[in-house]
């Protein structure tokens, strides 16, 4: 384990930390804490901002989100290109 590792607190080091519910600490501060040492173990996300209006965004790391389009607009792409190939349905009065 590295030292930043060791030094990491944990989620429920955050939350059993007695001092950390004070009173007069908005909710948001602590929630923030607990979301950084969260997200630490998930890479594929940017870290948490608060917006104006109180919400939370926690974003997907845009290069993922980029590929997952990308892979999405393949998959699309295909499917058109399969439907056009089909043969286009002859009327039953012809006669193959």
């Amino acid at each position: 384990m590295s030292d930043d590792e060791q030094r990491m607190k944990t989620l429920a080091d955050l939350l059993d930390d007695e001092e950390r519910f004070q009173p007069n600490r908005p909710q948001e501060d602590l929630l923030m804490e607990c979301l950084l040492a969260l997200l630490k173990k998930f890479p594929d996300y940017t870290p948490p901002r608060l917006r104006m209006d109180g919400d939370i965004i926690i974003p997907l790391d845009p290069d993922l989100k980029k590929n997952r389009e990308r892979a999405r607009n393949v998959a699309t792409a295909i499917t058109e290109m399969m439907n056009r190939d089909r043969r286009p349905k002859m009327s039953k009065t012809w006669i193959e």
